[in-house]
């Protein structure tokens, strides 16, 4: 019986020695599968290279794909491959992630809104104070006979929706403020302004008309929805009581859009001299 069992063990490792697959060299190394002898030793190489892979465990001295929308990256966990990984949001895509269309953080890629600055019919502004624009009044230039000053808004990609604009004006000369709080809306019928609904501010030194007006709106104090392609036209009349009271008058302007989420500030400044 012993003997039986000697002999059943004995072919037990001669079939099991059959069952592995030696790679003998030269040298004298055998590897056992799946090892292979590359460079006088064994090792994997998984990728059947020629290279062991544990000589390729390095990653590569740069990554970098030269697009700053990326992030290039390489280590263990990419089996030290280089891995270049989108970032979204990323101002530069060419692409108007949500994030950056909501926060207005990226105009290059979010040009959904075209706004001009703020113009006078005849031209102008005089001169730039900073990011304001400035027009000066004497009181009996040509500018004075017509101050109107307009900002032209235009639907570039998509659909406008709700625009609303809010005004803050400061008097140099006495520190009075005008502002959009205490405007009152009214229309007009007669004489200037003619073109229908406005928002009205009236006092000792200032009178000053706002309002929205295209050929297919008409004349609105808002614009529910500026259809892609078409331009609205904020027109804004300031007429001074009294031109002999020399003064700036500085006015920000806050323009703001439902769809998309925006809020746009333009500066005008008006030197009455």
């Amino acid at each position: 019986m012993r003997k039986n069992i000697a002999a059943l063990f004995l072919i037990s490792i001669i079939f099991t020695m059959g069952c592995v697959t030696f790679d003998e060299e030269p040298s004298g190394i055998t590897c056992i599968d799946p090892e292979k002898l590359i460079d006088n030793r064994c090792c994997f190489d998984e990728d059947n290279n020629g290279v062991c892979d544990i000589d390729e465990m390095v990653c590569p001295e740069t990554c970098d794909d030269s697009d700053d929308c990326t992030n290039d990256h390489c280590s263990l966990q990419t089996k030290f491959k280089c891995e270049n990984d989108a970032i979204i949001p990323c101002c530069g895509n060419g692409i108007c992630e949500d994030p950056e269309d909501v926060a207005n953080e990226c105009p290059e890629d979010c040009d959904v809104i075209q706004m001009t600055d703020f113009y006078h019919r005849l031209g102008g502004p005089d001169y730039m104070d900073g990011d304001k624009f400035v027009f000066i009044h004497t009181g009996s230039n040509e500018t004075d006979k017509s101050p109107d000053f307009s900002v032209n808004i235009t639907a570039t990609v998509k659909d406008l929706v709700n625009i609303r604009t809010t005004y803050n004006c400061t008097d140099s000369a006495t520190g009075n403020v005008i502002d959009s709080i205490n405007v009152d809306m009214i229309e007009v019928v007669e004489g200037y302004p003619t073109f229908g609904h406005e928002n009205e501010f009236e006092n000792d030194e200032y009178t000053m008309y706002t309002s929205f007006y295209s050929e297919e709106l008409k004349t609105r104090i808002d614009v529910d929805e500026l259809e892609i392609g078409k331009t609205v036209e904020f027109r804004v009349r300031i007429t001074k009581q009294d031109y002999k009271v020399r003064s700036d008058l500085i006015c920000d302007f806050d323009f703001y859009f439902l769809e998309p989420l925006k809020h746009v500030k333009k500066e005008l400044k008006i030197s009455y001299i």
